[in-house]
């Protein structure tokens, strides 16, 4: 039986007032008129926060107030006042936002749902502002009028409080809505990902997970509490991979155990294999490969046969094995991996580093090549990059197409016959591809070039990779380990 319970969350007001029922006016009017007050609060803190959200995004994408305003055809100040929480301008202002800056409509999203609130809020007050005018009730019955004289009491309830019931149980319908909302959102966000930079990304997800805090502060049936908790799961993952992209590995260690308890408190075996795959993708390049193989293999034991044991076993098993020096290890899971895409149908499409589906030909072919060229075989990698690569320039992938290039240029150097030059060639164009966005991976993976480069360091175009990568990395680099010499 599903541990539903602990789903449930703490107990709402709407029990409370089954239960109670207070008949003094004065005291009654008091409560109302504090909670009419906490929700203007509450609405007024959102549309602050809203504020603070679109001057987080208008910096993320380099635009200043003035530059805003002129695309948006508002005034400056309008923008300004907005940012701080001081005017609150109509929808129009917000959709063109969102165009403006490519957020994925997050803007107006929020918009609409501050709106919805404050319309509720205001239904909710003017309810209870009629509750405290009428008195107990009564019983129109004349059958039943001496009961509730003599014993002062009456055998049915208010009217107010079935209502109060009924609205709880129509508000499913609601929070249906909000999840809607949300695992469009999570899916969007998951395919923006390694299109859009992750500091955009993330400053689109951060206000989205502190709506999620607030919805399970609340009260929902439980199938609606398991896909929130489910969501939950999938934000703290996503966060947790774009803060892995900018190096931040204490928060994506954090995020990515935060969205396997939150998975693991939905009872959802697919939300956990998925989370445990995150897990295993920051271990590796946190450079903990016993982990990162421990989370994979967990994950494939949770996950069954859903469609993330493609990923578990190629990103996660294979390369980890790779690391630890397994070759066996490596074949078996290469080989898994494979024979399981036939189990899908074949598509063009390119699916995300972080899909809720299987992974594609091109990431399985991709991690096969990475986890060859960790234990120095060449054979067969060249043909796994050509298939990768021509799929993800297709798909406009910068930091598929990177990783990729960067690989196929470590294979370079590997062959029988090196050649330095078409190396360098391909890691300059993969840094030259990711030179506006920032990927720990695509850093990590051109370190090792420059490592497996060094018997050829006189070569300028290898010194040009290692000026470039060493450009790049001085930004926030304090603390890191220093970048491979090739003297």
């Amino acid at each position: 039986m599903a541990r539903w319970p602990a789903l449930l969350g703490r107990p709402g007001r709407l029990s409370q007032a089954a239960a109670i029922v207070c008949t003094h006016r004065d005291c009654t009017s008091a409560v109302d008129r504090g909670l009419a007050m906490a929700d203007s609060d509450e609405t007024k803190a959102a549309r602050r926060e809203l504020g603070r959200r679109l001057a987080q995004l208008r910096r993320a994408g380099g635009h200043t107030q003035h530059d805003l305003a002129r695309l948006v055809q508002y005034g400056r100040s309008s923008v300004a006042n907005t940012e701080t929480g001081h005017q609150h301008p109509d929808r129009a202002f917000w959709a063109r936002c969102d165009t403006v800056l490519q957020t994925g409509g997050v803007l107006v999203s929020e918009y609409d749902r501050i709106t919805e609130l404050n319309r509720q809020r205001r239904r909710s007050s003017a309810i209870q502002e009629a509750r405290s005018t009428s008195g107990p009730a009564t019983p129109t019955d004349a059958g039943h009028d001496a009961f509730g004289a003599n014993g002062g009491a009456v055998l049915w309830e208010r009217e107010d409080s079935i209502d109060a019931r009924r609205l709880a149980l129509k508000s499913s319908v609601d929070d249906n809505i909000r999840l809607a909302y949300l695992e469009n959102e999570v899916r969007q966000a998951i395919a923006d990902n390694e299109r859009l930079t992750p500091v955009i990304l993330i400053a689109r997800m951060r206000p989205l997970r502190s709506y999620v805090d607030q919805l399970m502060a609340g009260r929902q049936h439980p199938p609606q509490r398991a896909r929130l908790y489910a969501v939950a799961a999938h934000l703290s993952g996503l966060l947790g991979a774009l803060a892995l992209d900018l190096g931040a590995f204490g928060a994506a260690h954090a995020y990515a155990a935060e969205a396997f308890d939150l998975a693991e408190a939905a009872e959802q075996s697919d939300a956990q294999a998925w989370a445990r795959a995150t897990q295993s993708l920051v271990a590796f390049y946190a450079g903990d490969y016993h982990d990162a193989l421990a989370y994979a293999q967990d994950g494939l034991r949770r996950g069954g046969t859903s469609g993330h044991r493609i990923r578990l076993t190629i990103n996660g098993q294979a390369r980890a094995l790779a690391r630890l020096g397994d070759r066996y290890g490596v074949d078996r899971a290469v080989d898994q991996a494979f024979t399981m895409l036939s189990d899908y149908p074949a598509g063009s499409s390119v699916s995300a580093s972080l899909a809720l589906c299987p992974y594609c030909p091109a990431r399985t072919a991709a991690n096969a090549a990475t986890a060859y060229l960790a234990l120095g075989r060449t054979a067969g990698v060249t043909n796994h990059l050509t298939t990768a690569i021509t799929a993800f320039d297709t798909a406009g992938l910068a930091g598929p197409r990177a990783l990729s290039r960067l690989d196929l240029a470590t294979a370079h150097l590997h062959a029988d016959n090196p050649d330095p030059e078409e190396a360098g060639a391909l890691a300059v164009e993969a840094l030259t591809l990711t030179a506006d966005q920032r990927f720990e991976s695509v850093h990590q993976r051109a370190r090792q070039f420059l490592t497996a480069a060094r018997p050829f360091a006189r070569h300028p175009r290898l010194r040009h990779v290692a000026d470039l990568l060493a450009d790049r990395t001085q930004i926030g680099a304090t603390g890191q380990a220093a970048l491979p010499s090739l003297s």
